[in-house]
């Protein structure tokens, strides 16, 4: 692969040996450690594409796979013979049109095989919600233009696939040394370190670890947070890259007890300010666009009751607060809220993706209560701890979500996003049907191919099988938090 015109380096995957990470602090120091269009457009047009009156084709290196690297195209085309074609195959017109694009583009077999998978497949299950903009797809462009975000994308690709299908993964760990070689060396050159094609790659490295059940994922992410800080103003970023790292800092602190990133609170800010009036669910997320920052808030809160000088009385205040707040974020049955990216203040209309209008907007609103009711009973463990008896609002709110499920009753659509939720849940279930059932939904969600969820699921064995020591009186209550953490289980469980 060779690079023009920003670019004269090699990066070419199969030839990386070393597996690294970057770390926070983006420094000629660091050492190796385990848009979409739209964005390009936004930026000056080069000065030389000025003169020759043609339109800028955008920043950063362009990717050529010239043939005295991969061969002729008939090489190329006997190496691939044979080679099994990508698994489903959607219908839709965006996932078509992808299809072709990458075909378009010249990849050899291997790389256009996983960028395929990525785009017709990876990408509508890695959210709750696919829609006309997705912005998983958005990134094409992007990986078009630098290696370590194509690399990324493959790797995550790569690694999904031999899971989805179960077979082995022999190629995804070679790209994803390819993508963590191109994102140290650019830092170690300080070469655009703070454009957010570096973000991406980081991003997409953190759903490698994720997928694959992996606890790495906490080593991107605080490279996320350092690269973030030292950026400044975040203004410019893309709305979905945003939200996305929001998804995961939520996630790391209501899960882990991580503090939250106070940066991040403007950009959550959008949506509180964007058309009251209406409802909406974040595509992300799966939840009401005015939970996400109530959720932010729980995860907070739920820090400081462990630390620093809060008292008992503060934590119970602030708690009230919040439930107040997200009992207002209640959808009605029948809703039809339209779907946005949090970090955006922009909202479209729900469009039926692969099922049904009324059937996937009767999901959409069951999941986005379902996310509701369970913010409500982990607002109030903060407040109670695991001792404490739900309060009979509490125990509706419990039977409500168990009835909800029902109405989502596969890992079809938003119900790929219910991990978190189950986990909430079954931690409060006491009968053997009720877990019985949370089980049957997390096994259908490990056929989507994400391992985290598994991680959810040895959570709750593991929580179930404390409270029968409880019970017999051979040990202390503990929250499902505490239980993950003395398992050695640290996930993003979404």
């Amino acid at each position: 692969m060779t690079l023009a015109p920003a670019g004269h380096a090699s990066t070419r995957a199969g030839n990386v040996t070393d597996d690294c990470h970057v770390r926070a602090n983006p420094t000629p120091q660091s050492e190796r450690e385990p848009g979409d269009r739209k964005l390009m457009d936004d930026l000056a047009d080069c000065e030389g594409c000025i003169k020759r009156g043609v339109k800028c084709g955008g920043y950063g290196v362009r990717i050529r796979w010239s043939s005295d690297i991969w061969g002729p195209r008939r090489k190329r085309a006997a190496k691939s013979k044979g080679r099994c074609p990508p698994a489903g195959g959607s219908p839709l017109n965006t996932a078509v049109a992808l299809s072709v694009a990458i075909s378009a583009l010249g990849l050899p077999g291997e790389e256009s095989f996983y960028m395929k998978h990525y785009f017709q497949n990876i990408s509508r299950i890695a959210l709750a919600i696919d829609y006309d903009t997705n912005g998983y797809r958005s990134l094409l462009p992007m990986a078009m233009q630098e290696p370590a975000v194509l690399n990324a994308a493959i790797a995550v690709a790569a690694s999904h696939y031999s899971r989805w299908q179960h077979t082995p993964d022999t190629v995804s760990r070679k790209y994803h040394r390819a993508a963590a070689k191109a994102l140290h060396d650019r830092f170690m050159a300080r070469n655009n370190i703070h454009r957010q094609d570096i973000l991406a790659t980081m991003l997409l490295l953190v759903s490698f670890e994720v997928f694959s059940g992996s606890s790495r994922w906490k080593e991107h992410f605080d490279a996320i947070r350092g690269w973030i800080r030292s950026r400044g103003n975040c203004s410019d970023l893309d709305p979905f890259l945003k939200t996305w790292v929001c998804l995961l800092d939520t996630q790391s602190s209501l899960n882990l007890g991580q503090p939250a990133m106070l940066e991040l609170m403007p950009w959550l800010d959008a949506t509180t300010d964007a058309s009251p009036q209406n409802e909406s669910v974040d595509a992300l997320f799966g939840c009401s666009s005015k939970l996400v920052k109530l959720m932010w808030m729980a995860s907070q809160l739920c820090t400081s009751s462990g630390q620093g000088p809060i008292t008992r009385q503060e934590v119970c205040t602030r708690a009230e607060s919040l439930q107040e707040q997200i009992r207002a974020t209640a959808m009605m049955p029948g809703s039809k809220p339209m779907v946005e990216i949090s970090c955006q203040r922009y909202s479209q209309p729900l469009t039926a993706i692969g099922m049904e209008p009324e059937e996937l907007q009767r999901r959409v609103v069951s999941t986005a209560e379902i996310f509701r009711h369970s913010c409500h009973i982990y607002v109030y463990r903060i407040a109670n701890g695991p001792e404490a008896a739900l309060t009979e609002e509490l125990q509706e709110s419990l039977r409500t979500a168990q009835d909800l499920l029902t109405m989502v009753p596969d890992a079809l659509g938003p119900g790929a996003n219910l991990g978190w939720s189950l986990v909430v849940l079954g931690a409060e279930m006491d009968q053997v049907h009720e877990r019985e059932y949370i089980e049957s939904r997390l096994d259908g969600l490990h056929l989507l191919g994400l391992h985290n969820t598994k991680n959810g699921q040895k959570i709750l064995e593991e929580v179930w099988a404390h409270k029968e020591l409880v019970m017999q009186g051979q040990a202390m209550p503990e929250s499902w938090q505490d239980a993950m953490q003395r398992i050695g289980q640290s996930q993003i469980l979404v």
